[in-house]
């Protein structure tokens, strides 16, 4: 997908209305999202995907100058603005059950394959902050990204902690991110960006902080991460909303228990009873992450029962032309969309897409299940 066409998709989201698969649906029955935006209601209508009260709200609110104000927002204010099909968006996050379409990305996401997601209480304990310290300097310091939720409590000692040590950190945030909220982490927001970390977000800038952004927000956090800690929390938080998220998504959950006649224990207490690992070390999620990384690294080199009749084949001819060679270079680095190469490559999009099929033939290059393409 190309910048104006990312741009336009964030424009969709921005005026409300439509959810993000019927987006979806409508951006794959009219070609683009730029078509999808500027669509008369008649033409929204026959692709058979909204209903007329919801085309007539969406026809209504939207503003011709709406994508151009998104951009200037984003050139003004830093922020990077990546949609499903963008190279840079993490393919962890593609790979929950609703990802955002688009991301609002103030600095720098991690690189690293491997992240903890740190949440808990707004009102919590001087025990609570104690175990969020804890985990987090110790993890931090071993190079793990701390994604948490830029909230008062448990989500701000972990950022703060992932900072004190050099760390990197991420604040998924439920609001546009020309709002900080709340309002004293604004300077956290900023040393966190600074310190090559960063503050997303996928809601539109003016999105106000409204309670029902924040189950959203947590399965961002949940999609960026590939661990949870819940360092304390209440029966009813969004910690255990976040935990339950991650546990649907085959993430790891992981509690700290607690005193058992203080209230703000009793969520983790009971996640711990449902199947949540209880953990009271660093050193329980750091043998975890041992046993992902060798997980990782099995899933792409364990050969399959096929194996032994394809090196009955012969190799693969070797790519003469110009563009394939690039390709091939392009992707030596890791999975990129159709969109990306056609960029990144300087070259038209059908004779990338000409050459793609090539390559594929020759059996050099493969799609995965987000039409990602890869070097075999």
């Amino acid at each position: 997908m190309n910048k104006n066409d990312s741009l336009y998709l964030a424009a969709i989201g921005a005026v409300g209305g439509i959810s993000r698969s019927k987006t979806l649906k409508l951006v794959q029955a009219l070609g683009s999202a730029q078509a999808v935006y500027e669509a008369e209601p008649q033409q929204l209508l026959a692709a058979g995907v909204v209903k007329e009260e919801a085309v007539a709200a969406f026809t209504d609110k939207r503003r011709k100058d709406m994508p151009g104000r998104l951009q200037r927002f984003c050139d003004q204010q830093g922020v990077r603005l990546i949609s499903y099909q963008d190279a840079y968006y993490p393919q962890s996050l593609l790979r929950i059950a609703d990802p955002p379409l688009v991301l609002y990305v103030k600095g720098a996401l991690p690189t690293a394959g491997y992240a903890l997601a740190v949440v808990g209480s707004r009102e919590c304990t001087e025990y609570g902050k104690k175990a969020a310290k804890l985990f987090t300097k110790d993890l931090a310091q071993r190079g793990i990204p701390i994604i948490s939720g830029g909230a008062r409590g448990i989500d701000t000692e972990a950022h703060e902690a992932c900072l004190s040590v050099g760390g990197k950190t991420v604040a998924v945030l439920g609001c546009g991110l020309d709002i900080a909220y709340p309002e004293e982490n604004a300077g956290l927001f900023e040393r966190i960006v600074r310190s090559g970390g960063a503050v997303i977000s996928e809601y539109a800038p003016g999105m106000r902080p409204l309670a029902k952004n924040f189950p959203a927000r947590n399965r961002i956090i949940v999609g960026l991460s590939q661990g949870v800690l819940v360092a304390e929390a209440k029966l009813k938080s969004g910690a255990i909303i976040t935990a339950n998220i991650a546990a649907d998504e085959g993430r790891d959950v992981y509690c700290v228990p607690g005193n058992i006649f203080d209230a703000t224990s009793k969520g983790c207490h009971e996640l711990i009873r449902t199947g949540a690992k209880l953990v009271d070390t660093p050193q329980d999620i750091l043998e975890d992450k041992v046993q992902w990384e060798l997980a990782q690294k099995e899933r792409f080199t364990q050969p399959s029962i096929f194996d032994f009749a394809e090196s009955q084949k012969e190799a693969p001819a070797p790519v003469t032309s110009v563009l394939g060679a690039r390709l091939l270079e392009l992707l030596q680095a890791g999975s990129l969309p159709l969109e990306a190469l056609v960029e990144e490559s300087g070259a038209d999009f059908a004779s990338v897409s000409m050459e793609l099929l090539e390559l594929q033939g020759a059996g050099l290059v493969s799609q995965n299940q987000a039409l990602h393409y890869y070097r075999r």
